[in-house]
């Protein structure tokens, strides 16, 4: 599958919103009208493996121990078209606080912008909890492979004939890619994997030339040797790991693009609900053991509350839009 190209004119780049930390002194007093009454659910759209699956079960994990030790908090995987299937049916589900989903850049601002006939909204038919985390993509190539450098995958790739995969259609990995191709003016063939794991075996075992993937989900390849890192996709350096940005290694300034991640409530969920929820969940990131497995990850922790969390929403459905506008990128 080869997605239609973006023009050079259209080139451009998200660049994520700053960190931000609810404080003050009337955190603890809103949240006192509500309580779970049995386990909270989060659902995964995507497969095990991907940052959102790995930071989810993180974070269920440590809200469970502090928070909710009697309902709990667990993790559902509801995988399938590009991740709409499970948010649409956390979109329908009751508003009351026991079902909620782990959104991500894909599916509440790259999906909005590029797929025909979405089931949902991500601002009509959610309201935002918290902001977990964002993080780079690495691009990496099998270990054994040729690509030393990016500077050496630009030139093989403006040869022709090279693969990328992806996490499926419509992701992160998907667009980050298809903008870094426009930036340096080559093409290349989608491979979508429905997941990062079997994406990640593939490259990984040669049958796939290169692939941007999440820190979290790439890394322990990379560690293993069958992976080859080559660029981070932020738009500075990452604390922890020694690779230049794909701007500078790749000659493409401005470049940046962060994945992202967090707990969001289907519509109408009251705000007293959504006031204790992030109160469980800001607990949760402020663990010291959480926040250093997150670091370890290559990836930024946060406990964005709601109101922050709805602006990178919105900011980032505006960028995407333009992105897909101008690059006539659609998926139907």
């Amino acid at each position: 599958m080869t997605t239609p190209m973006p023009t050079r004119r259209g080139f451009t780049a998200a660049i994520l919103a700053a960190p931000a930390l609810l404080a003050g002194p009337g955190r603890g007093r809103a949240a006192e009208g509500w309580a779970p009454s049995r386990p909270i659910r989060i659902v995964v759209p995507f497969t095990p493996g991907q940052a959102n699956d790995i930071f989810a079960r993180l974070l269920a994990e440590k809200a469970s121990e502090l928070r909710w030790p009697q309902q709990r908090v667990v993790v559902e995987n509801r995988a399938g078209a590009g991740g709409t299937i499970g948010m649409q049916a956390v979109a329908q589900a009751a508003p009351d606080g026991h079902t909620l989903v782990f959104g991500s850049l894909a599916t509440f601002a790259i999906n909005p912008a590029i797929m025909a006939n979405l089931p949902y909204d991500p601002e009509r038919d959610f309201l935002p909890v918290t902001r977990i985390f964002e993080g780079p993509l690495l691009v990496v190539v099998p270990a054994r492979g040729p690509d030393r450098d990016l500077a050496g995958l630009a030139a093989r790739l403006r040869t022709g004939g090279l693969t990328y995969a992806s996490s499926g259609p419509g992701t992160t990995q998907h667009l980050s890619t298809e903008l870094f191709l426009q930036g340096i003016g080559a093409r290349a063939t989608h491979v979508p994997y429905r997941g990062s794991g079997p994406a990640m075996t593939d490259v990984a075992g040669g049958a796939v030339d290169f692939a941007f993937e999440s820190a979290a989900a790439a890394q322990p390849l990379v560690a293993s040797g069958m992976l080859r890192a080559l660029a981070v996709s932020s738009a500075r350096p990452t604390p922890g790991l020694d690779l230049p940005t794909v701007a500078e290694a790749a000659s493409l300034p401005g470049y940046a693009v962060n994945g992202s991640g967090g707990v969001l409530a289907p519509a109408r969920t009251p705000a007293a609900t959504i006031a204790a929820l992030h109160e469980g969940f800001a607990a949760a990131m402020a663990d010291a053991t959480v926040r250093a497995r997150v670091t370890e990850a290559g990836t930024i922790p946060l406990a964005e509350g709601p109101e922050a969390f709805g602006r990178f929403i919105r900011d980032e459905r505006r960028k995407w839009a333009e992105v897909a506008r101008r690059g006539a990128i659609r998926i139907e």
